[in-house]
């Protein structure tokens, strides 16, 4: 390889600003959330950070050393209170820099909704997380608390309907299906004019968005109790004549890119008006006062599952208690799963002895069973149940024609969902399950619960207000699922030409870029990594690797693959697939050393000035700042603020060598105090300029 530089001097001009800033979270902003994700850049030389935070009462929040660029705390902070945060590199030979810039942060108020009733009852047995779900009335607002009932994020952003393994949040936002994030930003939306059903939209493996929508037509009025209501408002009601409005759940493809809708699924292509629910009221409802008005809620599709493997859609057709699997792009039906023909819900149904009713939320597992919540309205019909009960159901279809109950939850009599309801399969094989317990009853109340494959309950929580509503509870890992960081090895502080640069140190030793991929998301999340030069035309090395939850990946690439470039730049893309938002963009410098390398350290580095961060940090009114001379100089100090005024030339004179230091007061020039904030100190010294950055606060 061509010798980029041959040796490396070891004398220092001038040094400036240090380069580990704090870049998350970002100054001033409010936040919803408790478990505060900090991120900052990487510094040279450096082997440790130490973040400190500080709260409005001057108190020491958090206090911890880490090699990573990133920490997540989640026992420390509070709702409605203010905090400031600063980060100190401590380099290889351990000495400390000056402190980063500060940054200032809140955390919003909690969302006061109703108390919540916690009950652990085996806490060896809880799945480690968190408990979010939607609360739809009496207001929108979604929530996660932990299994103590503590409230960690909360938001009235979007109403969530769908969360999935990497954790991305699908919803509705004014009216429109989309993609969010747990920081309330959009990421995605269908396109404005289309009529989208609130019940479940979410992202397929092929990058597209999939979800519900309505289609209408005219259609018949059955024969049947409501017959002579309906003749008496004036219509035929001869179970024939097209003549009243059909309300018809759809599923929606549209493509990411262009938004335009790509696919179709339409209840009224694949089913016959014959089979319609008799047995619910749904007949009565327009006539009585149905939401959606003088409208028959036909299929009501409240959930799908796409299976990318099979090229299949699972689709949940509340109305008609069935399940129907259907082939994707062909739309074939493969079968439709419900009640026999003698309660005149379909013909030509597979397992048909289940007798679920009014199911919600239908997933495949990776083993391929069926998962969902039967809420069980017409059980006392189907089943002859004594009340109406919900079961969670956990089937297995074999040859698309029988099916195998592998496990089956009833619900007690007082959380019966009524028409509310979701389960989750958890990684330690319990069940996570929400109901409305009690339907619209007197005193129902949201509940959700943890139950193990023994169908013992571990956890419960239960909203103690009753008549509120939610939509699905999901136990998830974190509120961070877009939470990683990057190390790159060898990354040195060196002077060449009497000019301080920073950049990846190769040698003959030390062939290679190596950079580590950290996944802090509690997530298993795959990543796609380039390394590019400068050219981007010319890539490195490219891939996409899996990385579990608290795992690392180490990348590393043969220097040799930069022979004949004529640029020594390097940039670093890394891109959580599913949180595109998070990209990460480093540019590097590679300085080749021939022979072998004398490691540019900060401690090789010029030492007649060691300055130590100014103390105390935030500070009011006085703070002290100390600097060792290793011979006699002339010292300037000077306080600048951010924008780079002259706020008080604190010192300049000739100082012998040894420990010295200096007291500022929080004055300018004309001994006024100054406002509180961040300001500068500067010292110079030997043709060496440090700077570090300090906090008052009044």
């Amino acid at each position: 390889m061509k010798n980029i530089i041959g040796n490396v001097l070891m004398s220092f001009a001038t040094l400036g600003w240090i380069k580990a800033e704090i870049v998350f979270p970002y100054d001033g902003v409010t936040l919803n959330y408790t478990h505060i994700m900090f991120r900052w850049t990487q510094e040279p030389d450096c082997n440790i950070y130490n973040l400190v935070v500080i709260n409005s009462s001057n108190d020491t929040t958090m206090d911890i050393h880490t090699s990573r660029t990133m920490y997540i705390d989640q026992t420390n902070f509070n709702w409605g209170q203010g905090y400031v945060a600063m980060l100190t590199p401590i380099y290889e030979n351990e000495n400390s820099a000056q402190t980063s810039d500060t940054i200032s942060f809140n955390i919003g108020p909690a969302y006061t909704f109703a108390d919540l009733n916690i009950e652990i009852i085996n806490a060896e047995d809880i799945q480690d997380g968190l408990a979010l779900f939607s609360q739809v009335s009496p207001n929108f607002r979604m929530v996660a608390i932990d299994k103590l009932g503590n409230q960690v994020w909360n938001s009235e952003f979007a109403y969530i309907n769908h969360w999935n393994e990497y954790g991305q949040l699908f919803g509705m936002k004014d009216g429109r299906g989309v993609e969010v994030n747990f920081y309330d930003e959009i990421l995605w939306m269908t396109p404005e004019g289309t009529e989208i059903d609130a019940h479940e939209i979410k992202q397929i493996p092929n990058g597209n968005y999939m979800g519900i929508t309505t289609e209408y037509q005219l259609g018949p009025i059955p024969i049947g109790p409501w017959t002579e209501s309906y003749q008496n408002l004036g219509y035929v009601a001869d179970g024939y004549t097209n003549e009243f409005t059909w309300r018809g759940t759809k599923i929606t493809e549209w493509d990411s890119q262009s938004r335009e809708a790509i696919w179709d699924w339409n209840p009224f292509e694949h089913f016959s008006t014959d089979d319609y629910d008799s047995l619910e009221g749904r007949w009565w409802s327009p006539i009585n006062g149905s939401s959606y008005g003088m409208i028959f809620d036909w299929n009501h599709v409240n959930a799908f599952h796409f299976h990318e493997e099979e090229s299949m859609v699972y689709i949940s057709n509340r109305n008609l208690s069935r399940i129907t699997k259907v082939s994707y792009p062909d739309y074939n039906l493969i079968w439709n799963m419900g009640p026999p023909s003698d309660f005149g819900y379909g013909d030509n149904n597979i397992c048909t002895d289940l007798l679920f009713s009014c199911q919600h939320h239908i997933q495949l597992l990776d083993d391929g069973d069926l998962l969902f919540f039967d809420n069980g309205k017409l059980s006392e019909i189907f089943l002859n149940d004594q009340y109406p009960t919900s079961r969670i159901r956990r089937i297995r279809v074999e040859d698309d024609a029988y099916c195998e109950t592998i496990w089956e939850y009833e619900l007690p009599q007082e959380l019966y969902g009524h028409s509310w309801g979701s389960v989750q399969l958890l990684d330690n094989g319990n069940y996570f399950i929400y109901t409305h317990g009690s339907g619209y009853q007197d005193g129902s109340i949201c509940t959700l619960l943890e139950v193990s494959p023994e169908k013992e309950i571990v956890w419960r929580a239960s909203q103690t207000i009753p008549l509120a509503v939610w939509y699905r509870g999901y136990k998830i890992p974190s509120i961070h699922p877009d939470a990683f960081s990057v190390n790159v090895e060898r990354f040195k502080t060196v002077l060449i030409d009497s000019t301080i640069s920073e950049g990846i140190i190769v040698d003959e030793n030390n062939q290679s870029i190596i950079f580590t991929i950290y996944n802090h998301s509690g997530y298993n999340q795959p990543y796609l990594y380039s390394l590019t030069s400068d050219n981007e035309s010319l890539i490195y090395s490219a891939d996409t690797v899996y990385i579990a939850s608290g795992d690392s990946y180490v990348v590393s690439t043969p220097v040799d693959e930069l022979q004949g470039i004529n640029s020594t730049a390097l940039v670093l893309n890394i891109k959580p697939l599913y949180h595109k938002w998070a990209s990460l963009d480093l540019t590097f410098d590679v300085f080749y050393i021939s022979g072998i390398l004398n490691n540019s350290k900060k401690s090789n580095l010029p030492t007649s000035l060691r300055v130590f961060q100014n103390y105390p940090n935030p500070f009011n009114p006085n703070t002290m700042i100390k600097y060792d001379l290793v011979k006699d100089l002339h010292v300037r100090i000077t306080i600048y603020d951010l924008l780079g005024n002259t706020i008080k030339n604190l010192f300049e004179g000739n100082q012998l060598s040894g420990s010295n230091s200096i007291q500022w007061d929080g004055t300018n020039n004309n001994g006024y105090g100054v406002s509180s904030g961040t300001y500068v100190y500067q010292i110079k010294a030997d043709n060496i300029i440090y700077t570090g950055k300090m906090v008052l606060i009044k």
